[in-house]
């Protein structure tokens, strides 16, 4: 009966072996998706790092024939979570998508305190942290004096990335303000008051009311509370 039992046995483990022989291994699957991950960060990126996500170890694949093709279906996606689809051809047609997730680590600029809307940011308000742009889907910024005379648009908490789209150039004319209005009529400059019509930013046409003749006039904000006008 021993010898019965010992003969099954090794039958078993030789059926074991061939079926395991006739597996693709998922390590190469997993080892395809990374360096094609790798490699189409690094085309665009410093130091790239690709955290893999292991496959379901139960699945069964008949080993590839051929070489494995790799492929996405955004190419545009080099970084962040992103699915690299890995696909064999020869003998037996599969497919398998494997889930990945691309960092890169840049320093950008954060603000340094809580801050509300409409705040004139200074140096003191902001400071570099190291973040992985890949969850950065808004943007970023790397360089403080983007930001320095910048208005925020809405309020920030400590910490918060700093992106394109939170800040706009500071208003430094303002409806109803008091300005001094210069009017120019070929060399000759003419200086009277004026109340602006609007808000405007620096380089920014906006309307002024003469004070003294109640003429509506447009011109260009040249600097905090002067507007100058060509005639």
């Amino acid at each position: 009966m021993i010898w019965k039992y010992t003969i099954s046995l090794i039958l078993g483990l030789l059926v074991m072996n061939v079926q395991a022989a006739d597996l693709h291994a998922l390590a190469d699957i997993e080892q395809a998706a990374y360096e094609y991950a790798l490699k189409q960060a690094q085309t665009h990126h410093d130091n790239p790092q690709v955290v893999m996500e292991s496959l379901d170890r139960r699945l069964r694949l008949k080993a590839c024939g051929s070489e494995l093709e790799v492929f996405t279906k955004n190419a545009r996606a080099e970084i962040g979570h992103q699915t690299i689809g890995v696909k064999c051809s020869l003998p037996s047609t599969w497919t398998v998508y494997v889930p990945v997730k691309v960092k890169v680590f840049k320093t950008v600029m954060v603000v340094n305190s809580s801050l509300p809307a409409n705040h004139i940011i200074t140096a003191g308000d902001i400071k570099s942290q190291t973040r992985d742009i890949g969850t950065l889907r808004q943007g970023y910024l790397v360089d403080e004096n983007q930001l320095i005379g910048q208005q925020l648009k809405y309020s920030m908490s400590m910490g918060t990335v700093i992106n394109p789209n939170s800040i706009r150039p500071q208003k430094i004319v303002r409806r109803g303000e008091l300005i001094l209005l210069v009017v120019s009529v070929g060399k000759m400059e003419v200086r009277m008051n004026g109340t602006a019509l609007a808000d405007a930013q620096l380089g920014q046409r906006v309307k002024v009311k003469n004070s003294s003749s109640k003429r509506v006039v447009e011109g260009i904000v040249q600097a905090p509370g002067i507007v100058k006008v060509a005639m």
